[in-house]
């Protein structure tokens, strides 16, 4: 569990961070988003003490970060930076064995833990193990990026932006090589971005942050089908994803009152109208209510005909 209390972050009497409080559950997807300059990447930079609160504090498992050993809590915390942050000067081998060998790993087993993971990221190692920097692709160095996080084993993985200079195929893969990490290490992981679509895609929860304030904290299903105010509504200004949220159908005047007789099967604002057509698919007559609203197999088919 990461948990900011009451943090503030103030650079030349402007503050960064205002006064908040978050909590990260252990083994989340979690990730941080809003415009640049919304304080995001800041608040990361406090879990492993790159930035240190003005006031407040940041704790991880009830452990004040200020008072850990500095040394000790890099190292096992594992962090990916945007464009890979490699060493020019190093193979692929050794920039991803870095910590490894700060902790103290043999040689051999050195090895054999970044051959594990180069085949696990796709980089088959007898290409890639002695090539430079200089030699790897975007995609490819955010690859070596990643292994060189996951090396030690860590508990906790940060990302600040590790994908926002890749092109989009590129960008998609390592998503999708993120999701997959994930669920199999069911590691934590912090993941900082300004791209709403990408948040989306990955978060378990995620937290809108803008003008060093938490706008609002949630699932994205939840977030897309109720923003909590109007900027969170225009940072995620993407009518065909709302479209999708049974809250969309409710506020575009579908449904009716419920009465005592009516049979039905509750679902939530959040769910989609894909939930609902499986429902269909199953019952041809099966209502649904959302709130305190009846939604009916017509209302469905008069809905999706309103969609562009």
């Amino acid at each position: 569990m990461i948990r900011f209390e009451k943090v503030t972050k103030t650079y030349a009497n402007e503050d960064a961070l205002h006064n908040l409080d978050l909590s990260i559950s252990a083994g989340e997807l979690f990730v941080l988003v809003g415009p640049s300059g919304s304080g995001k990447t800041t608040l990361l930079k406090m879990i492993n003490r790159l930035v240190v609160p003005t006031s407040g504090k940041v704790t991880i498992d009830d452990e004040n970060v200020a008072d850990m050993n500095l040394e000790e809590l890099r190292r096992h915390t594992g962090y990916v930076l945007q464009a890979g942050a490699l060493f020019p000067n190093m193979t692929v081998e050794q920039n991803a064995a870095i910590q490894l060998e700060a902790l103290g790993w043999p040689e051999p087993k050195r090895h054999a833990r970044i051959l594990e993971l180069l085949k696990r990221v796709d980089l088959a190692p007898e290409l890639f193990l002695q090539r430079k920097p200089s030699e790897l692709s975007g995609g490819e160095a955010q690859r070596v990026g990643i292994v060189r996080a996951l090396a030690s084993n860590p508990n906790l993985v940060l990302m600040d932006e590790p994908f926002s200079a890749l092109d989009p195929l590129s960008k998609r893969q390592l998503q999708a090589l993120v999701l997959e990490l994930h669920r199999e290490l069911k590691t934590t992981f912090v993941f900082v971005t300004h791209d709403m679509r990408e948040a989306i895609r990955l978060a378990d929860r995620l937290a809108v942050i803008h003008n060093g304030e938490l706008q609002q904290l949630g699932k994205p299903a939840d977030i897309l089908a109720d923003p909590a105010n109007e900027f969170v509504r225009d940072f995620f200004d993407d009518p065909v994803a709302r479209q999708r949220f049974l809250k969309q159908v409710i506020d575009s005047g579908f449904g009716r009152s419920i009465s005592v007789d009516d049979q039905y099967v509750a679902l939530k604002g959040s769910d989609t109208i894909f939930q609902w057509a499986a429902l269909v698919q199953q019952t041809a007559t099966q209502n649904i209510r959302v709130g305190n609203r009846l939604l009916e197999p017509v209302d469905l088919i008069d809905y999706m005909a309103t969609l562009k």
